[in-house]
Order: C-alpha cells, then structure tokens, then sequence
C-alpha cells in the first residue's frame, strides 16, 4: 500500500514535471511566433473613422490572411498631417507606408524621406497600368515616382438641373460659350451657376481648369518658369475673371440647398458630393443629371479637362519591410479591392461616395453606368497640377490673391496675373 502511495506520488510529480515543460514549451512557441510576425504600419490621411474600420476589415480579411502581415493603420488630420509626416522622416520614426495628398510626396522624395517607387520596382509600370495616369503628374518629379493613387476622390465633375435647362430647350452645356449664352436667361429667373470652391482658399482648382482648357499651366513644359505670364494661361485666367465680373456667376452660395430650391441650375464638384445630393434630397430623382465640365474648342476639338485628383501611397526610406509595403500598394490598388473598399464603403456609410482610382474597378462599384461613365471618362482627360520649382501652398496662394484683385477690386487681370 505505501509502495502503491510512492509510486503514484512519483507518477504525479513526473507528470507536472512534463506539464511544465510542455508549457514551457508552447509559451517559448507563441513567443517565437508573436517576435517573428511582421506589423507593417500605414498612416492615412482625412479617412472618415468608419470607412477607416472598412479598410481594417478588409485588410484582416484578405492582405492579412494571405500574407500573414498585420497592418497598423493611424489617421492624420488633413490639417496637419504635412507637419506630422515632415516630423517623423525627420525623428526617423517615420511610419512604413504613408497615405497623403499627391503633391506632398515630391516634397519628400525630393528630401530624401520616400523612396522612387519606379527604380525600386521592376513590375512598376504592370501595377500602374490600371490607374489613372493623370495624377502622375503631381507623384513626380524630374523622372521619379514617389507614390501611387489608390481614390480618386477629389475628381470633378458637373451637376446640372435638367428640368430648369429643359425650359430653354437645352439639353447640355458641352462648352462655355454655350453656358455664357444661356446665364443671362436663367439667371433672369433667379437661377445661376457655381464654379467648385467660389471664392474662398481653394480656387486654384477651379482656375487650372480654365488655364488648362486654354492650354496653359503653372509652368512652362521644361519646369523652368513661371507659366503666368504664357498667352494661354492668361487667356485661362481672363476667362474665369470675367465669368464673375462680367457673367455675375455666383461668388458664395451653398450648393446643395441652391441646386434644392432651383437659385442653382448648375455646379461642379467632387463626387462626395453625388452621394450627399442622392441621400439628402430624393425629391430631386430624375430631376438632374451627373455631366462633364463644359469646356473650350481649341484646334478644332474640344477640351474638356477638369482637375482630377486623389489620395497616394508612399513608401519611407527608413521603413525596414519596402517589400512588404509594395505588396501592401499592389494588394490595395488592385481590382477586386478597389472594388470591395468603394462598395463596402458606400454601403457602411450613408451618403459617402468613394471613387477607385482603377479605372476598371469605376464601372463595378454598384451605381449607374451613366455616372460611373461621367467619372471614368473625366478621369482619361483629366489633369493634376505639377510639381515643381516651388512648393504648390506658396503658387495657389498667389494665384488666390491675383483672381481676388480681379475679382473684389477690379483690377484689369492681365495686370493682377503678369
């Protein structure tokens, strides 16, 4: 009976023994295992929190899964984020990825913070092939790439009232000397039309549009000089002067109340804006319709560029996994995600509209052809400002200051824009 007592004793402390071993074991093995997963971290920029959840979720589900990579996502203010990503390339506590406005990555790559996406990656040119290519403009930079369009939320496009327009028997407005004939009539009947960003910090948009339809721009080709003070930029710069003086189009006026209550025939916009006009005012179905900017014939053809722009993604030269961080881009600017985000977005958040910057992926988000076509097709002839020479805050601010001192005091705009 002791001996019986002795054994068991012995049998349990053997067991424990090989309990605590075995625990050992599988705490050394998680441990192991949580050390060698990889966490790539992506800051993003102005992302409504709950579609951010979409990205997270996404990202679990599918980036995750088949990689094995988890993703840590932080969200910046559009108020501050430059500050945020200039602080961190200089702390070296940069994140790996990093989502920000088109025309701030040049100003980092060309410091040195981002890395040259092009001469980093052979299949390059194989995941931009389905972008929209307008928006390079802005990502380069004497040859470099510094990111890559994953939205293409800040494109324009027009609203146009098509019941007000059917009582003057028009149908479009494919040009602005159509809508300069036909204000004077609408506008005889308490209605008017809206450029984007009227008078306020944001007109610069509004006016490239012209400059650019004109065929001017910020510089000439070569990137050396101004291109103020080039014929076709002034032209540009005349046009969207007088549309205010001399055409009375509306300096401040909310757009969607006065699209509501008819004082606005007309307006251009982002497309978070389709979203907001479809939810907030379904009196209005079958009332307008989604259409082109009107543009300017030149050479015999007619020109129609509008600003189309988006959110980019950019790799930091101090971030340890770029190979992880490229898989990260080519999996989120992909088709079947672009697709996934826009209308998992969509539908999570009511009056939210997410444009995919694939142009394949536009026509499969779930709305209707005809305005997923508007965007497509502005997105092929669309245009992005260019970078160079001097930093885009400092040139939008003159060219804010020279259209109000046409505009508010009626200096002659040659002379405001020399």
């Amino acid at each position: 009976m002791e001996k019986d007592k002795e054994n068991n004793t012995k049998l349990f402390q053997e067991v424990y023994i090989l309990k605590k071993h075995v625990v050992g074991l599988l705490v050394l093995f998680l441990l192991s295992f949580v050390a060698g997963a990889k966490t790539l971290t992506v800051w993003v920029t102005g992302v409504n929190n709950e579609i951010l959840n979409v990205y997270k979720e996404l990202t679990r589900e599918t980036f995750t899964s088949q990689t094995g990579i988890d993703v840590e996502y932080t969200n910046l203010s559009w108020g501050d984020f430059e500050t945020r990503f200039i602080m961190a390339a200089a702390s070296g506590d940069a994140p790996d990825v990093g989502g920000m406005g088109p025309l701030f990555a040049p100003e980092l790559g060309i410091r040195g913070a981002i890395i040259d996406l092009k001469a980093t990656f052979s299949d390059f040119d194989e995941v931009v092939a389905k972008l929209y290519p307008a928006v390079f403009r802005s990502l380069s930079y004497e040859g470099c790439v510094f990111g890559i369009p994953y939205d293409a939320n800040f494109s324009m496009a027009a609203f146009q009232r098509d019941d007000i327009l059917s009582e003057l028997g028009v149908s479009s407005i494919d040009t602005w000397d159509e809508m300069r004939k036909i204000l004077p009539k609408l506008q005889a009947k308490g209605s008017n039309m809206s450029l984007a960003w009227q008078l306020s910090t944001d007109l610069y948009d509004d006016l490239n549009m012209l400059m650019w339809q004109n065929g001017g721009d910020d510089y000439t080709p070569d990137l050396k000089r101004s291109g103020y003070d080039q014929p076709d930029t002034i032209r540009g710069f005349i046009d969207y002067v007088e549309l205010y003086t001399k055409h009375k189009i509306a300096r401040a006026h909310p757009q969607i109340q006065g699209f509501s209550d008819g004082s606005l025939f007309y307006f251009v916009q982002q497309p978070g804006w389709y979203a907001n006009l479809k939810m907030s005012h379904p009196q209005l179905a079958g009332k307008w319709s989604l259409v082109q900017v009107p543009g300017i014939v030149k050479d015999g053809s007619l020109n129609r560029t509008s600003s189309v722009a988006g959110d980019a993604l950019t790799i930091f030269k101090t971030s340890k996994m770029k190979a992880e961080a490229w898989d990260f881009i080519k999996w989120i600017t992909s088709t079947p995600t672009q697709i996934e985000l826009a209308k998992r977005s969509m539908a999570r958040v009511a009056g939210t509209m997410v444009l995919p910057a694939d142009l394949d992926a536009i026509m499969q988000v779930g709305l209707p052809q005809e305005d997923l076509a508007v965007y497509q097709n502005a997105l092929q002839v669309g245009t992005t400002s260019v970078y160079g020479l001097v930093a885009p805050r400092h040139r939008r601010r003159y060219l804010q200051m020279a259209a109000e001192e046409a505009i508010l005091y009626n200096v002659d705009p040659e002379t405001a824009i020399p």
